[in-house]
Protein backbone atom coordinates (compact mmCIF):
# COMPACT_ATOMS: atom_id res chain seq x y z
CA UNK A 1 0.00 0.00 0.00
CA UNK A 2 1.76 3.46 -0.91
CA UNK A 3 0.39 6.58 1.12
CA UNK A 4 1.21 9.92 -0.87
CA UNK A 5 -0.15 13.31 0.70
CA UNK A 6 0.23 16.31 -1.97
CA UNK A 7 -1.25 19.84 -1.77
CA UNK A 8 -4.10 20.72 -3.97
CA UNK A 9 -6.72 23.48 -5.45
CA UNK A 10 -10.11 22.87 -4.56
CA UNK A 11 -12.61 25.58 -5.74
CA UNK A 12 -10.14 28.22 -5.32
CA UNK A 13 -9.16 27.34 -1.58
CA UNK A 14 -5.86 24.83 -0.41
CA UNK A 15 -6.75 21.41 0.47
CA UNK A 16 -4.40 18.67 1.66
CA UNK A 17 -5.32 15.54 -0.38
CA UNK A 18 -4.56 11.88 1.12
CA UNK A 19 -3.87 8.96 -1.35
CA UNK A 20 -3.67 5.50 -1.05
CA UNK A 21 -3.21 3.23 -3.98
CA UNK A 22 -3.47 -0.43 -3.45
CA UNK A 23 -3.47 -3.17 -6.23
CA UNK A 24 -3.92 -0.54 -8.45
CA UNK A 25 -7.10 0.76 -6.36
CA UNK A 26 -6.53 4.53 -5.74
CA UNK A 27 -8.54 6.05 -2.86
CA UNK A 28 -8.26 10.14 -2.13
CA UNK A 29 -8.91 12.19 1.15
CA UNK A 30 -9.35 15.93 1.53
CA UNK A 31 -8.13 17.63 4.72
CA UNK A 32 -8.03 21.82 5.77
CA UNK A 33 -4.72 21.16 6.99
CA UNK A 34 -1.24 19.41 6.68
CA UNK A 35 -1.32 18.44 10.67
CA UNK A 36 -4.55 16.97 9.44
CA UNK A 37 -3.82 14.81 6.96
CA UNK A 38 -0.91 13.54 8.38
CA UNK A 39 -2.34 12.73 11.94
CA UNK A 40 -4.98 10.38 9.81
CA UNK A 41 -4.80 6.71 10.44
CA UNK A 42 -5.12 5.67 6.80
CA UNK A 43 -4.52 1.98 8.14
CA UNK A 44 -8.11 1.88 9.40
CA UNK A 45 -9.91 4.12 6.97
CA UNK A 46 -8.34 1.41 4.33
CA UNK A 47 -9.61 -1.63 6.53
CA UNK A 48 -13.92 0.13 6.48
CA UNK A 49 -13.27 0.39 3.00
CA UNK A 50 -12.44 -3.18 2.63
CA UNK A 51 -15.68 -3.91 4.28
CA UNK A 52 -17.85 -1.90 2.06
CA UNK A 53 -16.15 -2.36 -1.67
CA UNK A 54 -14.14 -4.16 -4.18
CA UNK A 55 -10.18 -3.69 -3.21
CA UNK A 56 -8.30 -5.50 -5.76
CA UNK A 57 -6.45 -8.62 -4.57
CA UNK A 58 -7.89 -7.75 -0.69
CA UNK A 59 -11.34 -7.52 -1.45
CA UNK A 60 -13.16 -9.57 1.26
CA UNK A 61 -15.45 -12.62 0.05
CA UNK A 62 -18.78 -10.60 1.83
CA UNK A 63 -18.28 -7.86 -0.71
CA UNK A 64 -16.97 -9.42 -3.37
CA UNK A 65 -20.03 -11.64 -2.93
CA UNK A 66 -22.64 -8.58 -3.39
CA UNK A 67 -21.05 -7.73 -6.50
CA UNK A 68 -21.25 -11.47 -8.17
CA UNK A 69 -24.92 -11.42 -7.22
CA UNK A 70 -25.39 -8.08 -8.62
CA UNK A 71 -23.42 -9.41 -11.75
CA UNK A 72 -25.84 -12.61 -11.91
CA UNK A 73 -28.66 -10.87 -11.97
CA UNK A 74 -27.91 -8.53 -14.62
CA UNK A 75 -26.15 -11.17 -16.36
CA UNK A 76 -29.26 -13.33 -16.20
CA UNK A 77 -32.52 -11.13 -16.38
CA UNK A 78 -35.07 -11.99 -17.70
CA UNK A 79 -38.28 -9.80 -17.35
CA UNK A 80 -40.63 -12.87 -17.60
CA UNK A 81 -40.09 -14.53 -14.35
CA UNK A 82 -39.52 -11.49 -11.71
CA UNK A 83 -37.78 -14.51 -9.29
CA UNK A 84 -34.76 -15.86 -10.61
CA UNK A 85 -34.71 -19.18 -9.44
CA UNK A 86 -30.79 -19.53 -10.78
CA UNK A 87 -30.50 -16.12 -9.01
CA UNK A 88 -31.90 -17.09 -5.64
CA UNK A 89 -29.94 -20.73 -5.91
CA UNK A 90 -26.85 -19.13 -6.70
CA UNK A 91 -27.04 -16.86 -4.02
CA UNK A 92 -27.82 -19.30 -1.65
CA UNK A 93 -25.37 -21.71 -2.49
CA UNK A 94 -22.45 -19.02 -2.32
CA UNK A 95 -24.08 -17.60 1.44
CA UNK A 96 -23.78 -21.26 2.56
CA UNK A 97 -20.17 -21.26 1.80
CA UNK A 98 -19.63 -17.97 3.14
CA UNK A 99 -21.18 -18.88 6.34
CA UNK A 100 -19.00 -22.20 6.87
CA UNK A 101 -15.33 -20.25 5.98
CA UNK A 102 -16.01 -16.42 6.80
CA UNK A 103 -17.62 -13.52 4.57
CA UNK A 104 -15.19 -11.01 6.46
CA UNK A 105 -11.64 -13.07 5.26
CA UNK A 106 -10.03 -12.11 1.90
CA UNK A 107 -11.13 -13.64 -1.41
CA UNK A 108 -7.26 -14.69 -2.08
CA UNK A 109 -6.90 -16.56 1.44
CA UNK A 110 -9.58 -19.30 -0.04
CA UNK A 111 -7.38 -22.29 -1.43
CA UNK A 112 -8.25 -25.16 -2.79
CA UNK A 113 -8.00 -27.54 -0.07
CA UNK A 114 -10.25 -25.37 1.75
CA UNK A 115 -12.95 -25.53 -1.19
CA UNK A 116 -12.22 -29.88 -0.67
CA UNK A 117 -12.81 -29.58 2.78
CA UNK A 118 -16.12 -27.56 2.38
CA UNK A 119 -17.39 -30.14 -0.28
CA UNK A 120 -16.91 -32.69 2.04
CA UNK A 121 -18.41 -31.37 5.12
CA UNK A 122 -22.00 -31.99 6.36
CA UNK A 123 -24.26 -34.54 5.21
CA UNK A 124 -25.59 -33.39 2.05
CA UNK A 125 -25.99 -36.32 -1.12
CA UNK A 126 -23.59 -36.94 -3.87
CA UNK A 127 -25.34 -35.19 -6.37
CA UNK A 128 -26.07 -31.73 -4.02
CA UNK A 129 -22.61 -31.68 -2.92
CA UNK A 130 -21.57 -31.64 -6.48
CA UNK A 131 -24.40 -28.82 -7.11
CA UNK A 132 -22.84 -26.84 -3.99
CA UNK A 133 -19.67 -27.40 -5.14
CA UNK A 134 -19.83 -25.95 -8.71
CA UNK A 135 -21.67 -23.05 -7.49
CA UNK A 136 -18.44 -22.06 -5.14
CA UNK A 137 -15.81 -22.81 -8.11
CA UNK A 138 -18.40 -20.45 -10.18
CA UNK A 139 -17.95 -17.99 -7.48
CA UNK A 140 -14.28 -18.41 -6.84
CA UNK A 141 -13.40 -18.42 -10.88
CA UNK A 142 -15.40 -15.09 -11.15
CA UNK A 143 -13.35 -13.40 -8.24
CA UNK A 144 -10.13 -14.14 -9.85
CA UNK A 145 -11.32 -13.17 -13.07
CA UNK A 146 -12.33 -9.62 -11.92
CA UNK A 147 -9.18 -8.96 -9.98
CA UNK A 148 -10.72 -9.59 -6.63
CA UNK A 149 -8.17 -12.38 -5.37
CA UNK A 150 -6.95 -15.72 -6.18
CA UNK A 151 -6.11 -16.88 -9.65
CA UNK A 152 -8.12 -17.99 -12.78
CA UNK A 153 -6.13 -21.36 -13.61
CA UNK A 154 -6.49 -22.17 -9.10
CA UNK A 155 -10.24 -22.29 -9.83
CA UNK A 156 -10.93 -24.08 -13.62
CA UNK A 157 -11.56 -27.55 -13.71
CA UNK A 158 -9.42 -27.72 -17.24
CA UNK A 159 -6.28 -26.46 -15.25
CA UNK A 160 -6.53 -27.73 -12.20
CA UNK A 161 -7.92 -31.19 -11.97
CA UNK A 162 -7.62 -31.06 -8.30
CA UNK A 163 -10.64 -29.48 -8.13
CA UNK A 164 -12.69 -32.31 -9.97
CA UNK A 165 -15.24 -33.75 -6.96
CA UNK A 166 -15.19 -37.79 -7.20
CA UNK A 167 -18.30 -39.57 -5.96
CA UNK A 168 -18.55 -43.35 -5.33
CA UNK A 169 -21.31 -44.17 -7.06
CA UNK A 170 -24.10 -44.82 -5.43
CA UNK A 171 -26.08 -48.09 -6.49
CA UNK A 172 -30.10 -47.35 -5.99
CA UNK A 173 -31.53 -50.28 -3.66
CA UNK A 174 -35.48 -51.50 -5.04
CA UNK A 175 -37.78 -51.11 -3.02
CA UNK A 176 -38.98 -54.07 -0.67
CA UNK A 177 -42.26 -55.74 -1.94
CA UNK A 178 -44.01 -58.77 -1.38
CA UNK A 179 -44.79 -61.77 -4.80
CA UNK A 180 -48.15 -62.26 -5.49
CA UNK A 181 -48.45 -65.42 -3.83
CA UNK A 182 -46.71 -63.94 -0.47
CA UNK A 183 -49.41 -61.18 -0.35
CA UNK A 184 -52.12 -64.13 -0.97
CA UNK A 185 -51.10 -66.24 1.94
CA UNK A 186 -50.74 -63.24 4.08
CA UNK A 187 -54.04 -61.91 3.41
CA UNK A 188 -55.45 -65.44 3.74
CA UNK A 189 -54.16 -66.27 7.35
CA UNK A 190 -54.12 -63.28 9.31
CA UNK A 191 -56.63 -62.93 11.77
CA UNK A 192 -60.10 -62.32 9.50
CA UNK A 193 -60.44 -58.16 12.08
CA UNK A 194 -56.83 -57.29 10.09
CA UNK A 195 -58.45 -58.43 6.91
CA UNK A 196 -59.79 -55.42 5.40
CA UNK A 197 -57.31 -53.32 6.71
CA UNK A 198 -54.53 -54.70 4.97
CA UNK A 199 -55.90 -55.19 1.63
CA UNK A 200 -56.86 -51.97 1.37
CA UNK A 201 -53.32 -51.11 2.04
CA UNK A 202 -52.47 -53.91 -0.36
CA UNK A 203 -54.67 -52.95 -3.02
CA UNK A 204 -55.00 -48.93 -2.56
CA UNK A 205 -51.12 -48.34 -1.36
CA UNK A 206 -52.76 -45.25 1.04
CA UNK A 207 -50.10 -44.33 3.66
CA UNK A 208 -50.86 -46.63 6.76
CA UNK A 209 -50.51 -44.71 10.18
CA UNK A 210 -51.15 -41.15 8.48
CA UNK A 211 -54.12 -42.01 6.52
CA UNK A 212 -55.26 -46.00 7.18
CA UNK A 213 -55.49 -45.16 10.75
CA UNK A 214 -58.16 -42.33 10.26
CA UNK A 215 -60.00 -44.14 7.89
CA UNK A 216 -63.80 -44.95 8.48
CA UNK A 217 -66.33 -47.04 6.74
CA UNK A 218 -68.61 -43.81 6.18
CA UNK A 219 -65.70 -42.92 3.78
CA UNK A 220 -66.45 -45.82 1.78
CA UNK A 221 -68.87 -45.91 -0.87
CA UNK A 222 -69.02 -49.63 -1.46
CA UNK A 223 -67.95 -51.12 -4.81
CA UNK A 224 -67.64 -47.28 -6.44
CA UNK A 225 -64.90 -45.78 -4.37
CA UNK A 226 -63.03 -44.87 -1.07
CA UNK A 227 -62.45 -41.21 0.37
CA UNK A 228 -59.99 -39.49 2.12
CA UNK A 229 -60.78 -36.22 3.41
CA UNK A 230 -58.35 -33.57 3.15
CA UNK A 231 -57.58 -33.41 7.15
CA UNK A 232 -56.82 -37.18 7.11
CA UNK A 233 -54.31 -37.15 4.32
CA UNK A 234 -50.43 -36.37 4.74
CA UNK A 235 -50.83 -33.54 1.66
CA UNK A 236 -54.00 -32.09 2.74
CA UNK A 237 -55.26 -32.62 -0.16
CA UNK A 238 -58.88 -34.97 -0.63
CA UNK A 239 -58.53 -37.64 -2.62
CA UNK A 240 -60.99 -40.21 -4.09
CA UNK A 241 -59.64 -43.52 -4.68
CA UNK A 242 -61.38 -45.36 -7.28
CA UNK A 243 -59.65 -48.97 -6.63
CA UNK A 244 -58.96 -52.37 -8.40
CA UNK A 245 -62.05 -54.68 -8.56
CA UNK A 246 -60.74 -57.13 -6.21
CA UNK A 247 -60.33 -55.08 -3.57
CA UNK A 248 -64.06 -55.09 -2.68
CA UNK A 249 -64.27 -59.01 -2.02
CA UNK A 250 -62.20 -58.23 0.51
CA UNK A 251 -64.53 -55.46 2.18
CA UNK A 252 -67.76 -56.47 3.42
CA UNK A 253 -71.17 -54.59 3.18
CA UNK A 254 -71.98 -54.33 6.68
CA UNK A 255 -70.51 -51.31 8.64
CA UNK A 256 -67.49 -52.21 11.05
CA UNK A 257 -64.40 -50.69 12.51
CA UNK A 258 -61.79 -51.04 9.61
CA UNK A 259 -58.42 -50.68 11.76
CA UNK A 260 -59.12 -49.86 15.45
CA UNK A 261 -55.30 -49.90 15.93
CA UNK A 262 -52.39 -50.00 13.63
CA UNK A 263 -49.74 -50.90 16.05
CA UNK A 264 -51.85 -53.94 16.69
CA UNK A 265 -52.49 -54.86 13.23
CA UNK A 266 -48.46 -54.56 13.11
CA UNK A 267 -47.65 -56.83 15.63
CA UNK A 268 -50.48 -59.63 14.11
CA UNK A 269 -49.08 -58.96 10.62
CA UNK A 270 -44.91 -59.65 11.69
CA UNK A 271 -46.53 -62.58 13.68
CA UNK A 272 -48.18 -64.13 10.59
CA UNK A 273 -45.26 -63.67 8.00
CA UNK A 274 -42.75 -64.77 10.51
CA UNK A 275 -44.99 -68.10 10.82
CA UNK A 276 -45.46 -68.10 7.11
CA UNK A 277 -41.59 -68.28 6.87
CA UNK A 278 -40.81 -64.88 4.63
CA UNK A 279 -39.73 -61.17 5.30
CA UNK A 280 -42.02 -58.44 5.51
CA UNK A 281 -39.80 -55.89 3.75
CA UNK A 282 -40.73 -51.74 5.30
CA UNK A 283 -43.67 -50.37 3.71
CA UNK A 284 -44.47 -53.01 1.51
CA UNK A 285 -48.08 -52.33 1.01
CA UNK A 286 -47.18 -49.35 -0.25
CA UNK A 287 -44.13 -50.51 -2.46
CA UNK A 288 -45.93 -53.69 -3.56
CA UNK A 289 -49.30 -51.40 -5.03
CA UNK A 290 -47.28 -48.98 -6.76
CA UNK A 291 -44.84 -52.00 -8.11
CA UNK A 292 -47.66 -53.80 -9.56
CA UNK A 293 -50.42 -51.12 -9.61
CA UNK A 294 -48.06 -49.31 -12.32
CA UNK A 295 -49.01 -52.20 -14.86
CA UNK A 296 -52.64 -50.85 -14.63
CA UNK A 297 -51.59 -47.48 -15.42
CA UNK A 298 -48.74 -45.28 -13.89
CA UNK A 299 -51.27 -42.03 -13.54
CA UNK A 300 -53.82 -44.39 -12.28
CA UNK A 301 -51.92 -45.94 -9.40
CA UNK A 302 -49.82 -42.57 -8.17
CA UNK A 303 -53.08 -40.36 -8.02
CA UNK A 304 -54.54 -43.26 -6.19
CA UNK A 305 -51.13 -43.04 -3.93
CA UNK A 306 -51.28 -39.09 -3.01
CA UNK A 307 -48.70 -38.49 -5.25
CA UNK A 308 -48.88 -35.00 -7.56
CA UNK A 309 -46.46 -36.40 -10.48
CA UNK A 310 -44.97 -39.66 -11.05
CA UNK A 311 -40.95 -38.70 -10.33
CA UNK A 312 -41.27 -39.98 -6.76
CA UNK A 313 -43.36 -42.55 -7.53
CA UNK A 314 -40.91 -44.20 -10.11
CA UNK A 315 -37.85 -42.86 -8.67
CA UNK A 316 -38.39 -44.54 -4.91
CA UNK A 317 -41.60 -47.16 -4.92
CA UNK A 318 -41.68 -49.02 -7.63
CA UNK A 319 -39.55 -52.14 -7.87
CA UNK A 320 -38.95 -52.98 -11.52
CA UNK A 321 -38.31 -56.51 -11.26
CA UNK A 322 -41.84 -56.50 -11.67
CA UNK A 323 -44.02 -57.28 -14.95
CA UNK A 324 -47.09 -56.74 -16.18
CA UNK A 325 -47.97 -60.82 -15.72
CA UNK A 326 -46.96 -60.42 -12.05
CA UNK A 327 -49.54 -57.64 -11.96
CA UNK A 328 -52.83 -59.65 -13.14
CA UNK A 329 -52.11 -62.31 -10.33
CA UNK A 330 -51.84 -59.50 -7.55
CA UNK A 331 -54.84 -57.77 -8.75
CA UNK A 332 -56.52 -61.29 -8.70
CA UNK A 333 -56.59 -61.63 -5.35
CA UNK A 334 -60.11 -62.29 -3.85
CA UNK A 335 -61.22 -63.43 -0.22
CA UNK A 336 -61.82 -66.94 -0.17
Amino acid sequence: MKINISKTKVRGDTRWVLTMIHDGKRKRKYFLSLAEAQVFDAVSWWSIIQKKEPVGSQTLLGVARDEYLKWYSEEHENSEKPIQKGLKTAEERVNRFLRWYGEGRPVADVTVQDFKNYVNTGRLAAESRAGYGRAVKTFMFWCAKNGYGGDTKTWAVKTNPDLKIEFKKKFHKLPGILTPDQTKQLLNSIEPKHQTALAIMFFTGIRPEVEMSCLRYSDIQWGRRIGLMAERTKTGRERWIVPPENLWSWIPKKKFDIMPNYNVLTKARNACVKKLGFAYPSNAARHSFASYGYWKGLEWAFTIMGHINSETFLKNYKNNRVDAEDAEKYFSITRK
